[in-house]
Formats: structure tokens, C-alpha cells, sequence
């Protein structure tokens, strides 16, 4: 019966690394995704989680080193061409070499990486995205919508700290009309694969209450141009896309505009200039309406001041007509007056005459006058005897003269 031979792990580990580093230790230029970049700032190394992924399934697997020297020196190799920090899924390709440790396993010893290839990768995504969105009739949907006049209400994703988001605020809040904003933070990650996750998800939430808002804002700033690819990201510029509200972006870079940027209603250099804008779509609306109301001012004025000169013309002649009809009048009533006196002076005149008549009438007709002719007057009991036939034999009767009375009594009555 043969004695088992007992290795050490250290051993065969041992023999692993040997063997790899005798057949493996060449240089090789590998493609692969980063999942996960594993940077630490304290060392400076990087330890990048490495795929290969095929129908969306992981494939193969692998750990990278990167130490702190050439990651300085890759990054900034970046930075020059793809305007981005080497990040979380980045397709790329590297240059390394195989290397097995008994502790940590095996790995990729990075020595460079071509950002010329991952700009390659980011410029077909680009393209890819452009295309899609294009053939889904959705690309300029974003831009046919109408902005309202006065756009006060304003949905601002963005971080709180960011210089862009506070550029924004004091342009808005500081300006020389006093124009008043409403403006709600909505935070989000700006760049990086997570920006897509966040700045979708707040649009979506935005979304809800979409009738309380009358634009969205996405601002960045203070970046500069690095990270920018996230919006190029085909699931963000469709959202954006297809936002039922204007989108306007200004996430602070000068070169080639974003996918997100190209399908939005309307992008920006920086934020400043979206605030800029918004304050001259105020200016547009109410300059014209504060010159409307000056010309309607001045006109109502005018009209007011013809009124007053028409009105104080027609008061005049008003007065004047007045004074001359209320002479007139005077001078009527003054001479009916005095053709009413005449005329009552007239009448009276020949009413007295008349009167004078009727007394004179009245004196001959008066018994004194009657009786100076020599007439006389019978009573018989105080009563005027005109009819024999009231007297009687024996009646005494009394006789009234002009110049005295007598009594007598009737001794015969002759009546015919």
C-alpha cells in the first residue's frame, strides 16, 4: 500500500506561482468590463472587479491590481481623452500581465489601459442610443412641447452643494426685476453610472406631481467636463425624451452636447445660463405688458384731459346759454309784470268806473230817492203792502213820506 504524499497549501501555491509566472509572465492586452473600480484613496491602489459578459451573463471573471503610480498616470490618461475618471462600467482594454500571489490569488497586474478604445466604445453607445431613440419617433419630443410664458414653478434636479445649483439660485433670486421663482430641489447624483439610476428616478417622481410644475432643470456644475458619458445613457435620454414637462439642462461642459442634452427641450453651457434664460422669458412677457400699461396709462390720461377740456367747454357754454336764457327769462317775467300791472291797472280802473255806475244806479233806485219824487210807502204790521187784497176793512196802515209818516185806517178797499 503506497504512502499518500501530504503538500502544504503554501506549497502548491508556490508551485502555481511559479508555473504561472514562468509560462504567464508576459505582457498581454486583455478586454474586459470594470464593475466595480475598488479605489482606494488612502493607498492610492485600485483593485478593479473584471468581467466578460456575453448575452448579458457573466462569462469570466477576474481580479485586477492597479497600483497607485499608474493609476495616477491611466486616470489622467483618461481625464485627456474621454474627459472621465476611469469608473465603474467602462468597457476597456489592458495592458497586463498574470500573476498569481499565495495570499491574494490570482490577478491582472495592470500597466496601462487605451482610453482611446473605451472613447471608441462610448462613441458607438452614443451613436447606438442617438439611433434608437430616432427610430422610436421619440427623439425630439421634448422639444415640441410648449413653455409657458411666465415658467415660475421650477422641478431643479441637482445636489445641494453643488456650485452649479447655487450659481443658479443666486442668478434667480438676486436679479434686478425682482421677478419671483419657485424653485423645489430634487437630489440626485450627477455623474457616474448611479447618475442614470438617480436622475431617472427623480424625473419619475417628478412626473407625479408634473401639474405643480411648469419646467425641470437639470443643472451640474463645477465638474467640469469630466463624467459626462452617464448622459449619454440611452435609458436616461429617453426619459428626458419623453418628459411631459420642458427639460432643460446645463450640466457645465463646452464640447459636443450629450444624447440627453440633444433630445431636451432646451440645453445649456452652464447653469447660470438657464437661470438667464428663465429671467429673460419673464422679461419677455412683462416688458411688453409694463409698456402696455404706460401706453395705456398715458392714453387714459390724455382722454381724461380732452374730457376735462371738452367737459370745462361744454360748462362754459353751458353757463353762457344759461345766463343769457336766464336773462331772457328775467326780462319775460319782468315785462309780464309790468303788462300784468297795466292790465290790472285797467281792469280796476274800469271796474271802479262800472262800480260807480251800479252805485249810481243804486242811489236813484234807493227809497229816499224814490220818495223825494214824491212816491210813499204802506205798512201794514212793519210789512211793505204792494196788494190791497192783504187789507182789510178797520186795518190800520201806516204811510211813509219823503219828510215824515202818518197812520190811518182802512175805511173802504177798492181792488180791481
Amino acid at each position: 500500500m503506497s504512502t499518500k504524499q501530504i503538500f502544504p497549501l503554501s506549497k502548491l501555491t508556490e508551485a502555481i506561482e511559479n508555473a504561472i509566472n514562468r509560462y504567464c509572465s508576459k505582457v498581454v492586452w486583455v478586454k474586459a468590463e470594470i464593475v466595480k473600480l475598488n479605489h482606494y484613496p488612502q493607498t492610492g491602489h485600485c483593485y478593479p472587479d473584471l468581467v466578460e459578459k456575453r448575452d448579458g451573463k457573466i462569462v469570466a471573471e477576474l481580479r485586477g491590481n492597479i497600483w497607485k503610480t499608474n493609476f495616477e498616470i491611466i486616470n489622467e490618461k483618461f481625464r485627456s481623452v474621454l474627459n472621465e475618471d476611469l469608473r465603474d462600467d467602462m468597457t476597456v482594454v489592458v495592458q497586463a500581465t498574470v500573476t498569481f500571489h499565495s495570499v491574494y490569488g490570482l490577478a491582472l497586474n495592470i500597466l496601462d489601459i487605451d482610453p482611446e478604445y473605451t472613447l471608441g466604445e462610448l462613441a458607438k453607445q452614443r451613436a447606438a442610443a442617438i439611433k434608437k431613440l430616432t427610430a422610436e419617433g421619440i427623439f425630439g419630443a421634448n422639444k415640441n412641447l410648449l413653455l409657458p410664458k411666465l415658467p415660475k414653478t421650477i422641478a431643479i434636479i441637482s445636489v445641494n452643494s453643488s456650485k452649479g445649483y447655487q450659481d443658479f439660485l443666486n442668478v434667480i433670486e438676486n436679479n434686478p426685476w425682482g421677478y419671483q421663482f419657485h424653485c423645489k430641489l430634487f437630489p440626485a447624483i450627477l455623474q457616474g453610472e448611479r447618475a442614470v439610476l438617480t436622475i431617472t428616478a427623480q424625473l419619475k417622481r417628478i412626473k407625479k406631481h408634473k401639474k405643480v410644475f411648469d419646467a425641470v432643470a437639470i443643472i451640474r456644475g463645477g465638474g467640469g467636463e469630466i463624467g459626462l458619458s452617464c448622459y449619454d445613457n440611452y435609458d436616461l435620454a429617453r426619459e428626458v425624451a419623453q418628459f411631459p414637462l420642458p427639460v432643460l439642462t446645463g450640466i457645465g461642459h463646452s464640447t459636443n452636447e450629450t444624447v440627453s442634452e440633444l433630445v431636451s427641450f432646451q440645453s445649456f453651457i452652464t447653469p447660470t445660463k438657464i437661470a438667464e434664460f428663465l429671467l429673460q422669458e419673464f422679461h419677455n412677457f412683462s416688458q411688453p405688458l409694463k409698456e402696455n400699461i404706460q401706453k395705456i396709462s398715458l392714453g387714459a390720461n390724455l382722454l381724461f384731459e380732452r374730457q376735462e377740456t371738452q367737459l370745462e367747454r361744454v360748462s362754459s357754454s353751458f353757463r353762457f346759454l344759461s345766463t343769457k336764457v336766464i336773462d331772457r327769462e328775467k326780462n319775460k317775467h319782468f315785462n309780464f309784470g309790468r303788462i300784468m300791472a297795466m292790465e290790472t291797472k285797467n281792469i280796476f280802473k274800469q271796474e271802479t268806473s262800472a262800480l260807480k255806475n251800479v252805485a249810481t244806479s243804486v242811489e236813484h233806485l234807493s227809497p229816499k230817492n224814490i220818495l223825494k219824487r214824491g212816491f210813499s210807502i204802506t205798512r201794514k204790521d212793519g210789512k211793505v203792502v204792494t196788494d190791497a187784497a192783504v187789507l182789510a176793512e178797520g186795518s190800520l196802515v201806516e204811510t211813509e213820506f219823503f219828510s215824515g209818516k202818518a197812520s190811518a185806517e182802512i175805511k173802504n178797499i177798492n181792488i180791481k
